[in-house]
């Protein structure tokens, strides 16, 4: 019978892996493995680039309505490291290329004359930092790990938009992930859950806090590749229902202010590579909603384990790295 405590140790050191993904498109919208955490002193750099593209912005009704093509670029640098063994630090910061381009034949509406970036040329900047700190509370075949992440803007850049690039709002997350091997029914598979409460600035004296629910569940085809289903759902608690007024006094701030509920889901593959790399391919697209973007978003990234001390007298960390996939690789015959 193949070795509980080895096979443990194989999937841990394999999730921390996929952990550094998360990164990519906001912990709030996907979860990988967060409730696993880097070893004290290890950590991952990632890079990684998302492709989202719709022309259908769900109203109130849940209808869609087409005024064009929006495409958003996305390149997300980000770092996680282990402070302890059980309590680690993030950091990520998204740069983003987006544009509207108007339907041809479409007669200019007032949402189309008041924004000043949709005119089908692509505009670039910075959008909002995330800095988070994760503790693992409970280790064992369950993991439990809170979370606090704080969303700054780092700038003012434009909000009123089809292609504005975000919605300039500081905010603070709060939740937990939970996460478990699926041994020893599913010996090779796992699943993640993350719930999160978002406390939102205020805007115009109106509560747009929100709630949101991601699920992962990934399945190791072998040691060095694993395969993922996602899904997540929002709720937001206040704002306003779509379409706005041009004569409503929250006309300007409306697509802030929107009451966004989704329902998503996607998959992807991860590679993990000689050197300490870690690749991966995913898709995400929307299955339902109101008050948002229906959109669909292929994603590709890379991301580098590193340490900041060693393991031990001259072994490397790629020789224990390997030793912990062979040992897995022996243990999932």
């Amino acid at each position: 019978m193949p070795n509980p405590d080895a096979r443990r140790r194989y999937f841990k050191s394999t999730i921390h892996n996929l952990a550094i993904l998360a990164l990519i498109l906001g912990a709030s919208e996907l979860v990988c493995g967060q409730a696993w955490l880097p070893a004290r002193g290890e950590g991952y750099v990632s890079l990684s680039y998302q492709d989202m593209f719709t022309s259908d912005h769900l109203l109130s009704s849940g209808q869609p309505q087409n005024r064009g093509p929006v495409r958003l670029n996305t390149v997300t640098a980000g770092v996680l490291y282990g402070i302890t063994d059980r309590f680690a630090v993030s950091a990520e910061l998204p740069y983003i290329a987006s544009k509207f381009t108007l339907t041809p034949g479409l007669a200019f509406n007032a949402h189309d004359l008041e924004s000043k970036v949709d005119d089908g040329h692509y505009r670039e900047t910075f959008q909002d930092f995330r800095g988070s700190v994760k503790y693992n509370a409970v280790k064992g075949p369950l993991m439990f790990t809170p979370f606090l992440e704080v969303v700054i803007p780092t700038h003012h850049y434009v909000t009123f938009g089809h292609s504005a690039p975000g919605k300039y709002l500081r905010a603070c997350h709060v939740g937990a992930d939970v996460g478990r091997l699926l041994n020893p029914i599913l010996p090779r598979a796992y699943f993640d859950l993350r719930y999160t409460y978002s406390f939102v600035q205020k805007l115009a004296g109106m509560n747009i806090d929100r709630i949101n629910a991601d699920l992962e569940v990934g399945y190791f085809l072998k040691p060095s590749i694993a395969i993922r289903a996602l899904g997540a759902v929002q709720k937001t608690l206040g704002g306003l229902e779509s379409p706005v007024s041009p004569d409503s006094p929250f006309f300007p701030d409306h697509d802030r202010l929107e009451r966004g509920h989704y329902s998503r889901i996607g998959g992807g593959v991860t590679f993990s590579l000689p050197r300490n790399v870690d690749v991966y391919l995913l898709v995400i697209s929307t299955l339902s909603g109101k008050n948002v973007q229906a959109f669909t978003a292929p994603a590709i990234g890379v991301s580098w384990n590193f340490q900041s001390r060693k393991t031990g007298p001259n072994i490397s960390h790629v020789a224990v790295r390997s030793e912990r996939r062979l040992e897995g690789a022996s243990q999932l015959q």
